[in-house]
């Protein structure tokens, strides 16, 4: 069964999910594993070296839990910005924050996802 809906670039499909997703709305999103010991500051995101900047830059659009959920390599997270920035109206961050943001995410949110918030069991 072929769930592309003709839309052959697996980046765009990530990326209209990603729009519907903040269109409906968060109430969608389902709660994660670990969510009632999330620091409030930054939600299901790693506390790491470029977590602020990161969750402050994707918070004012999304749900930081839209963020955890990808697993892209630095140059899928760096065309997401160049895409946010360009279709949806992102402020551009400071070069030294945009490299300190491809960093956290590169590292914390890349194709192993190591930090994927699983679903809590029922």
């Amino acid at each position: 069964m072929d769930t592309s809906f003709g839309i052959r670039s697996r980046m765009l499909r990530i990326l209209m999910l990603s729009w519907l997703v903040c269109a409906v709305g968060a109430g969608i999103v389902p709660r994660f594993a670990g969510a009632e010991n999330d620091p409030p500051e930054f939600g299901v995101l790693k506390v790491a070296n470029g977590v602020e900047n990161t969750y402050y830059s994707c918070v004012g659009c999304h749900s930081e839990r839209l963020v955890a959920q990808q697993g892209l390599t630095r140059e899928g997270w760096d065309e997401v910005i160049d895409w946010m920035i360009e279709e949806q109206d992102m402020p551009e961050p400071e070069t030294d924050v945009r490299v300190e943001i491809l960093d956290y995410l590169s590292t914390h949110y890349n194709v192993d996802r190591p930090n994927f918030p699983y679903p809590s069991p029922k």
